[in-house]
């Protein structure tokens, strides 16, 4: 319904996500994480270098055919946006481990990003050809329910499990964030006209390190 609105606008949202993440994983996550071991530096660059692989893997599989098959490169497309959305369900499950700001502050950047994430995989397949209504139903498919299945199966992993490693879990989920800011968040807050993105980054650098101040205002509750 409010295709070209949700096209245009969509920039600004990662611009957001960009400054609420950074503040939550600068300053919340990380130092989170050493506080519960000092490995915790390690879990980051691991959980950095897993979505790496992945992105070259991804990279690999949607790369263009020569012989142009627009479909083909759809469907793909979106195959792996469900994989990616599936991983961030997972980073949500893990930042919730430790407590309930933590997975909050996570989360509300992340949701920021999967409005665009959304917008995205709605446009790669009507460009694909496929028809309105079934870019949306796939579309959906891609960018949410698949972030619902990794946090549920997340979730069903950390119930089986005793004496979670809750700083390797929080390590491993700031450093999946940072290369989710990196490689998909900048580029696309940097499609904002006039530069500015930077001004919508402000207010979740804004908002993300108020959030941290009146956690601490109030103990920690």
């Amino acid at each position: 319904m409010f295709t070209r609105w949700a096209q245009r606008n969509s920039a600004y949202c990662s611009a957001f996500a960009v400054g609420l993440l950074s503040v939550g994983v600068l300053f919340h996550l990380i130092p989170e994480a050493l506080s519960l071991s000092a490995m915790a530096l390690s879990w980051v660059a691991a959980g950095f270098m897993f979505m790496v692989l992945v992105g070259i893997g991804v990279q690999a599989l949607v790369n263009p055919r020569a012989d142009g098959a627009a479909l083909t490169f759809g469907y793909v497309s979106i195959l792996a946006l469900a994989v990616h959305s599936f991983l961030d369900g997972a980073i949500y499950a893990a930042s919730f481990q430790e407590e309930a700001f933590t997975g909050w502050l996570a989360t509300s950047g992340l949701l920021f990003h999967e409005f665009p994430e959304g917008v995205i995989a709605y446009s790669l397949l009507v460009q694909a050809g496929l028809g309105k209504t079934r870019s949306i139903i796939l579309a959906v498919i891609a960018a949410s329910v698949t972030t619902l299945a990794g946090a549920i199966f997340a979730n069903l992993i950390i119930d089986a499990s005793n004496g979670l490693p809750i700083a390797a879990m929080l390590g491993a989920a700031a450093g999946a964030l940072i290369y989710v800011l990196i490689v998909h968040l900048g580029p696309h807050a940097a499609k904002t006209p006039n530069q500015r993105g930077y001004d919508i980054a402000s207010i979740g650098v804004i908002v993300g390190t108020a959030a941290i101040i009146l956690k601490s205002l109030a103990g920690g509750h």
